[in-house]
């Protein structure tokens, strides 16, 4: 809300931005131990695709209002931001409230073991179920080859298309958000009653074959079949990994546990376009395609010998 009243040229407005992202941040593990909270295992899978499909909706609909209001009324682009942030929080208080404390009891120890409330640190905790360790390093690398759709794909596009790259990868994340409002639901019932690391061993496997064929495609359509099959591995990964990280954590490290994970996955994200950058430079983007292909195949296979452990 600040930021309406600053004029778009200060910088002061950049660093106001800043901070809401490092507050946003902040808030980011008690959201998803609230959501692990008032969920079971049951329908956890449902709840976190409900909760995915939320966000996308948003995804898809903000940009559009986003971009009218940049043109003709900045401030109230602002003001607009904060009124509904304060609006979700107020429905959150409303309606769920507090869980931190009041669950303990609700738990079955016999059919959810790995959730009951222990002592200790949040590294004490990762040290005896390593499982979550191996796990977080694993999405490590399905992130660190995920990035490479807003690094590495917009380049390729450039240089096959030209100046029109820009509008075609444009058009192609429009595709993704509207796949992922339509395909989530499907795609929850068909695997509904499938462990939550095999579905996302299948989803590894869906990232091998849309980034590792992008060394070959040089067509615009083959590029929206590319896409439509690596948005099928988003959601498969997207909704299972934070439903595994629930049912593998203690109630009272839900918060810490969903800090940390998130930091070693999401280094994915940083790492990446520094690395792959630097092989473009010495090698090719499709060389580039082939890299990314091999090490997530590595990781989906890594997964699935992960469900082996687990059991």
């Amino acid at each position: 809300m600040l930021c309406a009243s600053i004029k778009s040229s200060s910088m002061l407005l950049v660093y106001l931005l800043i901070l809401s992202s490092i507050l946003y941040s902040i808030s980011s593990p008690a959201y998803d131990a609230l959501l692990a909270d008032i969920t079971v295992p049951k329908n956890r899978q449902a709840s976190y695709s409900l909760s995915y499909m939320g966000w996308n909706l948003g995804y898809a609909i903000g940009p559009i209002l986003g971009g009218l209001l940049f043109k003709n009324a900045l401030p109230f682009l602002f003001f607009g931001d904060g009124v509904t942030t304060l609006i979700s929080m107020i429905l959150v208080a409303t309606f769920i409230g507090e869980t931190k404390g009041k669950k303990d009891q609700e738990i079955n120890s016999e059919k959810r073991p790995l959730e009951i409330s222990q002592e200790g640190s949040v590294f004490h905790i990762l040290f005896q179920r390593p499982i979550l360790i191996f796990f977080a390093l694993i999405l490590f690398c399905y992130d660190f080859v995920y990035a490479q759709w807003g690094f590495a794909l917009p380049l390729q596009l450039a240089d096959l298309f030209g100046k029109n790259g820009a509008a075609l990868y444009g058009t192609l994340a429009s595709f993704n958000g509207i796949l992922v409002i339509i395909l989530t639901p499907l795609l929850t019932k068909v695997t509904k009653k499938i462990p939550a690391i095999t579905v996302m061993s299948i989803g590894g496997f869906c990232y091998v074959l849309s980034f590792g064929s992008l060394a070959f495609v040089h067509i615009l359509f083959l590029f929206y079949l590319d896409l439509f099959i690596m948005t099928i591995g988003e959601i498969l990964i997207s909704i299972n990994s934070s439903v595994f990280i629930a049912d593998h954590t203690p109630l009272s490290h839900r918060g810490r546990i969903s800090a940390i994970i998130p930091i070693v996955t999401g280094a994915g994200y940083v790492v990446s376009p520094l690395v792959i950058g630097n092989f473009i430079s010495y090698a090719s983007i499709k060389d580039a395609w082939f890299l990314a292909g091999a090490i997530v195949f590595i990781a989906a296979c890594l997964m699935s010998l992960l469900k082996r452990i687990d059991n």
